[in-house]
């Protein structure tokens, strides 16, 4: 067997899934779900094939087109961290079903009781599978190395509704036939039953797979945010006001990062019992009822959330032990974000109080200072257990004195200012894309001086290219109207064609 990730039975000789295609059914009542998951790989596959799995039932493993029985083994003793190792034996297969049911115990499931809701009417289940709680799910491969895309159906009582980290396609009328070995038809289509069905296009990894199934309602609060709770309408009315700027948010997170991939960036305000300030699902951020403070401070949650958009859900730590990948670039985006949007001050407010919080994580651990390094070896260690600041303080860190070292090297050697447009150029790349104004008077005088396409090509280009660049893009069409006559035709047709492109 060779591991990829400490926290895992995934064997790195054996395929990856690129698709698992669900079909769930909500037992409220037992705080089960029945399912089943069609995995599909890459290509055709022989031998064996491992899945992680905690506190499932695994009750088949099929040929999809011919229903034929696959052989498969379950570990009979769970592993305290990894739980059970599931393995399919496949020849030449390019998919495989299983059909299993979760338990009451599932670690990413909470099961909630009337009462135990905002409105205290209809029950209430949600997800948390980050770090390593997919498994408890569905059978998968539960480490980040793993990305998949997926598709559901899930089927739920009809004064129920459901959402989903993924694209929402219809709600509707259950099908004979499609439960895929889930529960029989009679279950499925019984009276009192919808399914709601949702398809995520983009890969992710497992712990970004998310749902909740309740009483749920919305408000309107950009053109690419909603944000849902529970339908309670004063919790609803305090969360609209709350994330009213969500939009802003984008648009300045576009013109530092780049464009915005996700279609979405929708909202979930969960009930109070939920574990963490926020989780980045992507086109559904979990959040707690918390972050709801009325005077729109709760936004810096939204903020880091969203600045998960590009790192982390978009390129991931390969495993736990480099958590810091994710959480430090993070850490350090959304406080550019902050800076933006809510002010300098804030955004140093924001550095200090978690400059604080490293020194109290650093005492936390003082024992056991593997764990206030940026890369861990967590070999027999639960990731919930170690969670803590570190990586998202240290690594924010590391990350700011890189940017003070470097925005200081120009202060020391003039590179904004150099005569070789070798490096001039190349530096003024840098701060546009990272949407440094106070260079800006340097890219248009450099426009204005000099036509050679070498250099007027990459630096239009970085003017305009990608979304959230309003500002960029009017100085770019205007220096080009005062600058046009001083280029040369060809020259004049380059940077026409880069405009027309983009504006």
């Amino acid at each position: 067997m060779a591991p990829v990730d400490p926290h895992s039975f995934t064997d790195s000789s054996h395929p990856f899934a690129t698709h698992v295609s669900l079909s769930m059914y909500f037992d409220f009542a037992s705080s089960t779900i029945h399912a089943s998951s069609l995995l599909t790989l890459p290509t055709p596959y022989s031998g064996p094939i491992s899945l992680d799995v905690r506190s499932l039932s695994i009750i088949s493993v099929v040929d999809p087109q011919t229903l034929t029985p696959l052989p498969f083994s379950l570990s009979t003793v769970p592993e305290p961290i990894k739980g059970q190792h599931l393995t399919v034996s496949l020849s030449n297969h390019s998919s495989f079903l299983v059909a299993f049911s979760t338990s009451p115990s599932s670690s990413a499931l909470q099961w909630l009781s009337p009462p135990q809701t905002f409105k205290k009417t209809f029950p209430f289940v949600y997800t948390q599978c980050q770090a390593i709680h997919a498994r408890s799910v569905f059978p998968c491969q539960d480490t980040p190395a793993a990305r998949l895309r997926y598709s559901a159906r899930l089927n739920v009582p009809r004064q129920l509704s459901a959402v989903m980290a993924a694209r929402h396609i219809e709600r509707r009328s259950p099908v004979s036939g499609e439960a895929a070995m889930a529960c029989d038809d009679a279950l499925w289509c019984a009276d009192g039953r919808v399914v709601e069905e949702f398809v995520m296009e983009q890969p992710v990894p497992p712990y970004l797979f998310a749902f909740a199934v309740g009483e749920i309602g919305f408000r309107e609060v950009g053109p690419r945010t909603r944000v849902y709770s529970e339908s309670v309408p004063g919790l609803l009315d305090a969360a609209e006001r709350e994330f009213a700027g969500t939009e802003e948010m984008i648009r300045q997170g576009e013109r530092l990062f780049g464009p915005y991939e996700w279609e979405r960036f929708d909202l979930l305000v969960l009930p109070p019992s939920f574990p963490y300030g926020g989780m980045e699902n992507p086109k559904m951020v979990f959040l707690t009822p918390t972050v709801i403070k009325g005077d729109a401070s709760g936004a810096q949650v939204v903020a880091h959330e969203l600045a998960h958009s590009w790192t982390g859900n978009l390129i991931t730590n390969k495993t736990n032990e480099d958590f810091w990948l994710n959480e430090g670039f993070t850490t350090y985006a959304e406080r550019r974000i902050v800076e933006v949007v809510q002010g300098e001050e804030r955004a140093a407010l924001s550095i200090g109080i978690g400059w604080r919080g490293l020194n109290e994580e650093m005492e936390r651990f003082k024992d056991n200072m593997e764990f206030t390094k940026l890369k861990t070896k967590q070999e027999g260690v639960d990731p919930d257990d170690i969670y803590s600041r570190v990586p998202y303080e240290k690594g924010f860190q590391f990350l700011w004195r890189i940017e003070r070292q470097v925005v200081s090297l120009d202060a020391r050697y003039s590179l904004a200012e150099s005569k070789d447009y070798e490096v001039k150029v190349a530096f003024l790349q840098l701060a546009i894309s990272s949407g440094c104004r106070e260079y800006y008077s340097e890219v248009e005088k450099t426009l204005k001086e000099v036509g050679r396409m070498k250099y007027l090509r990459p630096l239009y280009t970085a003017l305009v290219q990608g979304s959230g660049k309003e500002e960029e893009k009017i100085l770019a069409k205007r220096v080009f109207a005062e600058a046009r006559d001083c280029y040369h035709p060809i020259a004049q047709g380059v940077v026409e064609s880069i405009l027309s492109k983009h504006l």
